[in-house]
């Protein structure tokens, strides 16, 4: 195998999706193999204009410089926004009409990877097309050469553009009524992407704002993935104030995680179902989720005469069957929350953030007493590594063993029996398999769960 092809093999320290280029820096990514990822993906869009955002890891910042310099030396104008979330980064490359963007940030994994999120044409993720194009450019050798490009320049626009994002989010819901409520939210930005520009959504619609880790300084003062455990601290330290509700997100702020006075932490899977009562007046039928969430939305949006259908995992896979279904809402259950009429179109804080509060606001209530007449969720996910393991035949052991069951391998497979279901997929972002089940008690969760693993490790 030639080394062109050895750069760009999945691997313990770099994985390749259409979640993303994600590597270890230097194992993962490196020098070269950065520059040929950017010069394949402008081969692939043949851009005039590209924006380009990060989160706050400490590789940020030279990644940020080398990615400008190649695009650049193609003749590429260049506008860097910083420290963002990758929500805000699409939503401007939507609403200013660039030819797309480089979001440089490898969301929940550890401070010591980094990655390139490509975003094309309005704002969209790249698809699995476009990933396996700028691959073969890059296996075939097939990139473009630097070129004296009179014209080109690099502008640093952080604080200009924000507001478009915004004005979008805005827009959705009904921001005078959220003013007077005055909420107070306390926010957890784990320092990265979201620190600056969260907080300051919240101040324009009105609500008082406690900050927790919200400076962007290289940092992350806990787990980049805002799971139950990782938040443990952030819950106590809200239960100190009078918040009436909390957020908590990723490095890249597409995920947002609720918190509330009474319970603490919630469940991701709470992000979604919490945000689409803000919107089941939509004349439109379909809400897209991936295959791995939770059936509460499903319980919440049928009695409104609406259907929850399901796409393979990956933001890039639901946006493309919200499309398809003519879908007015979506989202995945690892809180992304994803509006369609907002100018970021995929998972987006923000409009979490907006239509959860529009939501409590519209109808006077609480995020606890609005949680308290919610299904109960009986959901757990857990990880197994594949190091060695052939996944297809993981997989038709598993066909084997629920035969009876609906089964649904657009994506790994997904067996849905009465009230429950078990998902196994490989990961887009790490070398592991995972296992995402629901049911309706405690006690056929953990049946399903354990003859899943042992079926899987046997």
């Amino acid at each position: 195998m030639n080394y062109k092809q050895t750069s760009i093999t999945n691997s313990n320290s770099l994985m390749i999706s259409v979640s993303g280029i994600r590597g270890i820096i230097p194992s993962g990514l490196h020098f070269q193999n950065l520059v040929d990822f950017t010069l394949a993906f402008a081969k692939v869009l043949n851009p005039k204009t590209i924006i380009i955002g990060r989160d706050s890891r400490p590789s940020g910042e030279f990644i940020e410089n080398l990615v400008s310099g190649v695009l650049l030396s193609l003749g590429v104008k260049v506008k860097i926004i910083g420290i963002v979330p990758t929500p805000t980064l699409k939503s401007i490359v939507n609403e200013t009409k660039s030819d797309g963007g480089i979001m440089i940030s490898a969301s929940h994994n550890p401070i010591e990877w980094n990655a390139f999120k490509f975003v094309g044409k309005n704002g969209f993720f790249f698809d699995a097309e476009q990933i396996e194009k700028l691959k073969s450019f890059i296996v075939e050798d097939n990139l473009p050469l630097p070129k004296y490009a009179p014209g080109s320049s690099k502008q640093d626009v952080s604080s200009e553009y924000t507001s478009l994002h915004f004005e979008s989010v805005l827009k959705q819901i009904d921001a005078a009524k959220i003013k007077k409520k005055k909420f107070k939210v306390f926010i957890d930005a784990v320092n990265g992407g979201g620190s600056l520009v969260v907080p300051a959504f919240l101040e324009k619609l009105g609500c008082v704002v406690y900050r927790q880790y919200c400076a962007p300084d290289g940092t992350f003062p806990r787990p980049p993935e805002p799971t139950p455990s990782a938040l443990a601290k952030t819950a106590k330290l809200m239960k100190k104030t009078d918040a009436d509700i909390g957020f908590a997100l990723d490095p890249d702020a597409d995920r947002l995680i609720v918190l509330t006075p009474k319970r603490g932490v919630i469940s991701e899977e709470y992000t979604l179902p919490l945000s689409v009562y803000s919107v089941l007046g939509s004349k439109l039928k379909n809400v897209v989720v991936n295959l791995s969430t939770s059936f509460i939305t499903k319980d919440i949006i049928e009695p409104y005469g609406k259907k929850m259908l399901l796409a393979k995992v990956g933001e890039a896979n639901v946006v493309k069957e919200m499309i398809q279904t003519k879908a007015f809402f979506g989202g995945e259950g690892n809180g992304g929350v994803i509006d369609p009429k907002i100018s970021s179109f995929g998972r987006d804080s923000l409009a979490g953030i907006g239509h959860i509060l529009n939501f409590l606001s519209l109808n006077k209530t609480t995020v606890d007493k609005q949680l308290d007449i919610m299904p109960v969720l009986f959901m757990k996910k857990e990880s197994i590594s594949i190091q060695g393991r052939n996944t297809s035949e993981i997989f038709n052991k598993l066909k084997e063993s629920y035969k009876d069951s609906k089964i649904n391998d657009k994506d790994g497979v997904r067996f849905d029996f009465t009230s429950s279901w078990v998902h196994v997929r490989a990961s887009n972002t790490e070398p592991i398999i995972r296992i995402i089940a629901e049911a309706k008690s405690e006690n056929d969760l953990q049946k399903l769960l354990k003859k899943t693993k042992e079926k899987i490790e046997s």
